[in-house]
């Protein structure tokens, strides 16, 4: 009788040592999420600029981190069959060598307009860009793939262009015209015009196509003037310039039989904006929340899953790069899935979770939450998550899970992007993330997640809310 109740209290103290030692292999550690976010948002990291050598060097720590937790690598293989964490993907580059012109005909009517003398363009997607003329009021519906020329009314203000623009792009229109501003005006009017900076593009792929053109008020007006439906075509010579690379990061971890063909992606971006040699004081942008955090909400996740149970589905633990210049790492991983992409149940992205929503200060929001079953079967789970609380500003479109969207995926950003003012400045730093805000919000999705990788659950559009190509 003493020998058993010695046993049972031998039993306790165990049971109480594994009970209190589990949670160490089983949530998000904050101190875990502090090392992570600060050397990558760090200023030795020169604000991971896209396609820059510290791009690179993030995707290198994700390896490195990756190996640790025991992860398969799913990167390049050498000419010796060694397998990486990394992915080089090559992207070409090219140059205007003369102006381009934009030229609108209708019939026998046509009207050429020439870069510098007539217009700017702040934002290019391709060296050619072509479609319908329309014509249309700042609220109206814009047409996918149209040229839209914008009835802006007089003084229009900043917030209300970048609103247009933004309607445009998520529009799927092909380009957005604009009266231009005086500020446009001036650098016209001096001659002081550098021709326009053409992005990379990931080799072999075409350019996508959109641009922001300002023009001169008497060519919008002729402009205006013109029927729906006319031609208009923007184009310039171009040459070759330097070719160069961006950088995506996988790990793997492998499911169990017979389930490991289906994926769960858990994605995030590398990059941020770099350095701003113009500006005066701080230059770098850290890029703490966008998206850093991104980032090391992939690499605990990775930890935690890892020192698990190995999950039924297979999941794949992803950082894209380029995201910044157009996407290019996650377009990359789309054109060369390493399986194919029905095989991928869902695309969970991580972008800006480092600091509470003041809409919603509790947890996190998804992107298109009623697009798809995904984000209620979450909750379910027990994921802090709730619906986009700004439906307006398109969020569901602005962040790489789109492109995986838009080839059937089901796809989500998980962010509680606030709107903050350090958004794509240097102010975006590690001083301004609550890390404990940021640790609870990844750990509520563990459960979640092991149960999505485990179970026979397999998410869908709802109907009419698959977005189309």
């Amino acid at each position: 009788m003493h020998r058993m109740h010695k046993m049972n209290r031998i039993s306790l103290v165990l049971l109480v040592v594994v009970t209190i030692a589990l949670p160490a292999f089983a949530q998000v550690r904050e101190h875990n999420v502090r090392a992570q976010l600060n050397f990558l948002a760090s200023d030795a990291m020169q604000g991971r600029g896209s396609g820059t050598v510290y791009e690179r060097i993030a995707a290198e720590y994700m390896a490195s981190q990756f190996r640790q937790f025991g992860l398969e690598p799913g990167g390049d293989t050498d000419g010796a069959g060694n397998k990486s964490f990394v992915q080089r993907v090559a992207l070409e580059s090219s140059k205007f060598s003369a102006a381009p012109v934009l030229t609108v005909t209708s019939g026998n009517d046509t009207h050429k307009w020439e870069f510098g003398r007539d217009f700017l363009v702040s934002f290019l997607m391709s060296p050619k860009i072509s479609g319908e003329l329309q014509v249309a009021e700042p609220d109206g519906t814009f047409k996918k793939e149209a040229i839209v020329a914008v009835k802006l009314p007089e003084g229009a203000t900043q917030q209300q262009r970048q609103e247009v623009v933004r309607k445009a792009r998520t529009s799927g229109a092909a380009a957005v015209i604009l009266l231009e501003t005086a500020a446009n005006q001036r650098t016209r009017e001096t001659g002081n015009v550098r021709l326009p900076n053409l992005p990379a593009r990931v080799a072999g792929n075409q350019a996508s196509q959109f641009a922001v053109i300002s023009l001169r008020k008497e060519a919008l007006d002729t402009l205006l003037g013109m029927p729906s439906g006319a031609t208009v075509e923007f184009a310039g010579a171009t040459e070759a310039s330097d070719s160069s690379a961006t950088w995506n990061v996988i790990g793997v971890l492998r499911g169990s039989d017979p389930r490991a063909n289906e994926v769960i992606l858990l994605s995030a971006h590398m990059d941020h904006l770099g350095v701003n040699e113009r500006l005066t004081g701080d230059k770098i942008f850290n890029g703490a929340d966008d998206d850093a955090s991104g980032c090391v909400a992939v690499l605990e996740l990775a930890r935690v899953l890892a020192a698990g149970k190995r999950p039924r589905r297979t999941i794949y633990f992803v950082g894209f790069g380029s995201e910044e210049r157009g996407g290019f790492g996650s377009r990359y991983f789309i054109a060369n899935p390493p399986v194919p992409l029905a095989q991928i149940v869902a695309d969970v992205h991580f972008e800006m979770l480092g600091r509470p929503d003041p809409k919603v200060p509790t947890g996190l929001w998804l992107t298109g939450y009623e697009r798809s079953n995904l984000g209620a079967e979450l909750v379910k789970q027990g994921a802090s998550l709730v619906a986009d609380p700004r439906p307006e500003q398109s969020f569901f479109q602005r962040s790489d899970n789109y492109a995986f969207a838009l080839r059937g995926v089901i796809a989500h950003t998980v962010s509680s992007f606030g709107l903050h003012t350090d958004y794509h400045r240097p102010s975006d730093e590690v001083t301004r993330i609550d890390f404990p805000f940021m640790t609870r919000s990844i750990n509520s999705l563990v459960k979640p997640i092991q149960w999505l990788a485990n179970s026979r659950f397999r998410p869908e559009w709802l109907p009419g809310q698959a977005p189309a190509r």
